[in-house]
């Protein structure tokens, strides 16, 4: 092989689900895949969250005024206390998820101005910019999928900080000093090619794949067995 040959390393995953073919064929993944934040779509997103943080926060402020000023001679009453504790609930979630979504918005923007590729699947291993991950599949323990990420075990704990605000990774339990969850939301690249290359290639290299999603189905499609090479097949048909 001259110089200026070169060989691209390949994962066989399964196809995108679609209504017009339950059944989809097999898909040919080269690799490295380089994955860039899709600016646009991070920037509408980041919009959306921007104008819920806009109504939950002030929503939230006003209501101790509303306790305080309105309902203060109420209060030991039976009615002003259960008014009271609707307006401790409401102020509460106003105010977590108001929170929740200024903090996915400032997470949005900051991706859809990011200039550099956030996300480097090899044959080797994965390695997440956006964390600071960078990790080999024999080092991964098991992958899980979860929504729009999929969240990795791996044999030892990691130090590397994780924004929880990102999508992906926004209302996910909270994470294991061995587990870090990488986002596959987003990007210039499928997430489900992103998805399945991941667990894929995770089961290639002996880790586990939990194929039981949060909702109790089992992941569908399901992975692709590594086919044998050919030589080793015939190995052991002639012996």
């Amino acid at each position: 092989m001259s110089e200026s040959e070169t060989t691209t390393e390949t994962v066989e995953i399964p196809g995108a689900l679609t209504l017009s073919n339950p059944v989809p064929p097999p898909m040919t993944v080269p690799l490295p895949i380089v994955a860039w934040p899709h600016g646009v779509k991070n920037a509408w997103l980041g919009i959306l969250f921007l104008v819920n943080a806009v109504i939950f926060l002030p929503v939230a402020a006003m209501l101790p005024v509303l306790v305080v000023h309105g309902m203060w001679d109420d209060f030991l009453t039976p009615k002003g206390a259960f008014a009271s504790l609707i307006l401790l609930f409401t102020f509460t979630c106003g105010l977590y998820f108001g929170g929740a979504a200024m903090g996915a918005a400032l997470a949005c923007f900051w991706d859809a101005a990011r200039g550099d590729p956030v996300l480097e699947i090899t044959a080797d291993g994965l390695r997440d910019r956006r964390s600071g991950l960078s990790v080999l599949w024999t080092s991964v323990r098991s992958a899980k999928p979860v929504g729009l990420s999929v969240d990795l075990q791996l044999h030892g704990p990691v130090t590397n900080w994780q924004n929880p605000f990102r999508i992906g990774v926004l209302f996910q339990r909270r994470r294991l000093p061995d587990h870090m969850i990488v986002s596959v939301a987003y990007l210039d690249a499928p997430a489900h090619v992103l998805l399945y290359t991941i667990l894929t290639l995770t089961q290639r290299n002996g880790g586990e794949v939990i194929t039981k999603l949060p909702s109790g189905l089992e992941l569908y499609p399901r992975l692709i067995p590594r086919r044998r090479p050919l030589s080793v097949a015939i190995i052991r048909e002639v012996g």
